[in-house]
């Protein structure tokens, strides 16, 4: 009572601290006056009709959002009320034992250190007062029935002090509660953010980034670099909506994404219809060139599949050319805004080249990538070919996969669209 969803949760806690031990508190009085007013003892049913309505006061309070009048009226009350009654009634029944435990109450209400050993102190004070009084004040009021008040005091005090220590526990297990959800919540965002920045990086690089705050550009003597494009790529642009473009560029490069996935290749970036991943990076392998060749096999398998789906449809479709070259290079990561992981070196310039110097639906392999995969795919020499501001080049098409080899690739690379594996007798030629 009292609380929306604009209250911050310290005072959400104080308030139900509050009313709780109010409604407590009135309840026990409530059945007092019921007694006494029963029994005929007027004066300990008025007593107790005061303490009734005395802790209606900070319930009203809260509902009014006055929660620092609440705090502050309940413990003023409790001081003043227990103090008359201690001293009144001789001492005799125990009242003045609430003031110990209404020295408590203010440390739960208040954070602000004078304030409740203001209020502590008060009450201890009361407390020593009622005792002592005892010796020079003549009870107000007596009746013989005190025992039973007595014990019935002791008996509020005692089962008062449970239900305190008893919402204590319960708050505790609330905000274990909200705790783990807030940690579970914290874990999915984790997950996500760290699934996110693994879209962007490879995980050792991810990593190094985290624990540190910064990753180190890595040298690979070898790695096997692949780029595509698509022919007349800028023509058939013009004449598609800029919607329709992007979304079938997205069909192709998703495609391709797990194709990348399945031979465990790095994709570096697309740029505008240029895609390039890299092989045997950012972990080391001896079997990347084959990996890479396979998986360009495939890409061009994939985009035949769209294009004779896409002459069926009557819509346009994408021709893809492929280069790939072997040899060292830089991979890592540079500057400190929108982390791209990318590489570096002449083996990136070369295999631009064999992309833009090859032909639609071929594979063009550098001599260099050609011996290191001449014994799993059959290869057509094309011939010292003019590469821009590089010369000549001794370049290949990669025509399939070699049959009576391919069971010494690796698992993943068995699967090579049959399309691309010629009869056993053909041979390599140069």
């Amino acid at each position: 009572m009292g609380v929306d969803a604009k209250t911050n949760d310290t005072d959400r806690k104080r308030v139900r601290l509050v009313n709780f031990i109010s409604a407590w508190t009135i309840f026990i009085f409530f059945l007092y006056a019921l007694d006494y007013y029963y029994i005929g003892v007027m004066y300990v049913a008025v007593e107790s009709t005061v303490g009734v309505f005395g802790y209606c006061v900070p319930l009203w309070l809260n509902y009014r959002r006055k929660y620092n009048a609440a705090c502050h009226f309940h413990c003023i009350f409790n001081l003043v009320f227990y103090l008359f009654m201690g001293v009144a009634n001789g001492g005799i029944d125990g009242v003045e034992y609430i003031l110990v435990l209404s020295s408590i109450v203010p440390m739960l209400f208040f954070r602000q250190f004078y304030i409740y050993f203001t209020y502590s102190f008060l009450n201890y004070a009361a407390f020593v007062f009622c005792k002592l009084s005892h010796k020079f004040i003549k009870p107000l009021f007596y009746f013989d029935g005190y025992g039973n008040i007595y014990n019935s005091n002791h008996f509020v005090l005692f089962s008062v002090l449970f239900l305190i220590v008893y919402y204590f526990k319960m708050e505790n297990r609330r905000q274990e509660k909200v705790l783990e959800q807030n940690n579970d919540r914290i874990s999915l965002e984790k997950r996500k953010s760290d699934g996110l920045l693994l879209n962007i990086l490879p995980f050792e690089t991810a990593e190094e980034l985290k624990t540190t705050g910064k990753a180190k550009t890595k040298y690979f003597k070898e790695a096997t670099v692949l780029f595509t494009d698509f022919h007349n790529f800028t023509k058939m642009a013009e004449s598609m909506h800029p919607e329709e473009l992007v979304a079938r560029i997205n069909e192709y490069f998703s495609r391709f994404d797990r194709i990348i996935e399945q031979y465990n290749l790095e994709k570096i970036k697309t740029i505008g219809d240029a895609y390039m991943a890299v092989g045997g990076i950012p972990a080391e392998n001896d079997h990347h060139p084959n990996d890479v060749v396979s998986a360009a096999l495939e890409m061009a398998s994939v985009v035949q599949e769209l294009k004779e789906e896409s002459i069926q449809n009557g819509s346009l479709y994408f021709e893809m050319r492929a280069g790939i070259h072997t040899g060292p290079l830089v991979a890592g990561i540079v500057g400190t805004k929108k982390f791209a992981y990318d590489v570096w070196g002449d083996t990136v310039n070369v295999a631009s080249r064999m992309e833009s110097s090859g032909v639609v639906g071929k594979i063009n392999i550098s001599h260099t990538t050609y011996e290191r995969v001449k014994e799993y795919f059959h290869c057509s020499f094309r011939g010292k070919l003019e590469a821009k501001n590089k010369g000549t080049i001794d370049m290949y098409f990669v025509d399939g996969t070699v049959e009576s080899k391919i069971n010494r690739l690796p698992k993943v690379l068995h699967e090579i669209p049959s399309a691309f594996q010629p009869a056993i007798n053909n041979t390599d030629s140069k």
